[in-house]
């Protein structure tokens, strides 16, 4: 039996013994009809039926118990013959009574009995449908004692009332079979859920150890990578600055410049691949200092400075309407600050100007926006700039040297220091980039919460 088969076997048959409702309420019934039949049946037929009865329920309790110990879909399908035997006593238990029908007199006790069995088999036929050779069993069980005895008492009704069980045994079986098809489906259906979980499981944790192998990796590398460029930056500047005397050719002079900045370009990149696996792996923790927004605005404002001049864009500082304080990493913030500035003067026209602005929103928190009238995007492009090593593609774009990591770094460390970035541009009119933080980050130069 293959592996699939063993776990729908097991699956039906726990649903057939998933509960001991069905002993209760089959000893339950036998002690009801019994007293009610006392005084329309002998006493030792019906005692000696409803003794063996109980003794069985008992039996069957008992063997439930065990069942529900077992764990494994081996063990459990290894009692298929053991269930399918306990539902077949079971119905031939009340297949012996439905064929003392014919021995009350009175009509109203044979009705009582007649309603009794149906009830009884319709119920437990019910419950043992998921496993359909239990199933049998009962109903062969149930049904045969009492066809029996009517053929066997060759009247025009005992023998159409033989024909009625036969064909109400045929009935169940039918609507068995109906049932049985959706349990059987619903469980393969739960086998191939469990498998996709297990598989999904397995997927995670497999990306998990990669993610930290490459975490590790990048730490590891970060040492290595750094030295040799710290070391040609440092180098490069003695070199520019002429410290032990001059260059003598000054081709030479360009050449150093050019390594210079190509070191600081590539050390910005490793400094940022770096920060983005801290983010990506939960690891980077933030300072919780009181940061003053007008003076972070203006060292960020000097950094960028060269690079606006470069490219004939002004930047213009509109500072909040009074004293504010933000509560987290300054490092982290001028870093967010950076990338924005860096991004809008980058993507400006010569000429225009690009507005660094904070405000205090309604609430009490705080919006800082960039904004320029610059080449902007539309939602595609915003899309693709915030995925890690997003860039959008156009001629604009491809004079400008980027890795496509600015705007994702400053998406997570917005989101680490509890705010959201929202880009709103269209293309041909700029973009305005905003960092909302929230009440909790924002407080007065003594420490008290801003009011809204």
């Amino acid at each position: 039996m293959s592996d699939e088969s063993t776990s729908i076997l097991a699956g039906q048959m726990r649903l057939v013994m998933r509960s001991a409702s069905p002993m209760y309420f089959g000893g339950g019934l036998a002690l009801v009809a019994s007293i009610c039949l006392w005084h329309d049946m002998p006493a030792g037929l019906l005692s000696g039926w409803l003794g063996i009865n109980l003794a069985w329920q008992t039996v069957r309790w008992f063997m439930w118990r065990r069942f529900c110990a077992l764990k494994s879909d081996e063990a459990v399908a290894g009692w298929a013959w053991a269930v399918t035997l306990t539902w077949s006593v079971t119905g031939l238990l009340w297949g012996l009574f439905g064929a003392a029908y014919l021995v009350p007199d009175d009509p109203e006790a044979r009705f009582f009995m007649l309603f009794i069995f149906t009830t009884n088999v319709t119920a437990a036929a019910v419950v043992v449908a998921p496993y359909l050779r239990a199933q049998v069993g009962y109903v062969l069980g149930a049904a045969l004692p009492p066809t029996v005895v009517f053929v066997w008492h060759g009247t025009r009704y005992s023998l159409l009332m033989a024909g009625i069980t036969v064909a109400y045994t045929a009935i169940v079986r039918s609507a068995a079979l109906l049932g049985n098809r959706g349990v059987t489906d619903l469980i393969r259906l739960q086998i191939e859920n469990s498998r996709l979980v297990a598989r999904l499981r397995e997927a995670k944790a497999a990306a998990d150890h990669a993610n930290e192998i490459k975490s590790r990796f990048l730490a590891n590398m970060s040492h290595e990578l750094r030295t040799p460029l710290n070391a040609i930056i440092g180098f490069s500047d003695l070199m520019r600055e002429q410290m032990f005397g001059p260059i003598g050719n000054r081709r030479y002079s360009a050449y150093i410049d050019d390594i210079n900045a190509s070191g600081r370009h590539l050390l910005g990149i490793v400094n940022d691949v770096l920060d983005l696996s801290k983010l990506e792996a939960r690891s980077m923790n933030l300072a919780q200092d009181p940061v003053d927004p007008t003076v972070l605005a203006r060292e960020c404002v000097k950094v960028v400075q060269p690079l606006a001049t470069s490219a004939a864009v002004s930047i213009k500082i509109e500072d909040p309407d009074r004293p504010l304080r933000i509560n987290g990493d300054a490092l982290r913030l001028k870093q967010i600050l950076l990338n924005l500035l860096s991004n809008a003067v980058k993507f400006s026209h010569p000429g225009s100007e690009v507005v660094l602005r904070q405000v205090l929103a309604a609430e009490g928190g705080l919006v800082i926006a960039v904004c320029d009238d610059g080449i902007g995007m539309d939602e595609a492009g915003i899309v693709t700039a915030l995925q890690p090593f997003g860039q959008i593609e156009n001629s604009w774009t491809k004079r400008r040297a980027g890795t496509g990591l600015g705007l994702p770094l400053v998406k997570w460390l917005v989101e680490l220091h509890d705010g959201q970035l929202v880009i709103e541009s269209a293309p041909g009119k700029g973009t305005v980039a905003k960092v909302l933080l929230p009440p909790s980050r924002i407080t007065q130069p003594d420490g008290a919460l801003v009011a809204a």
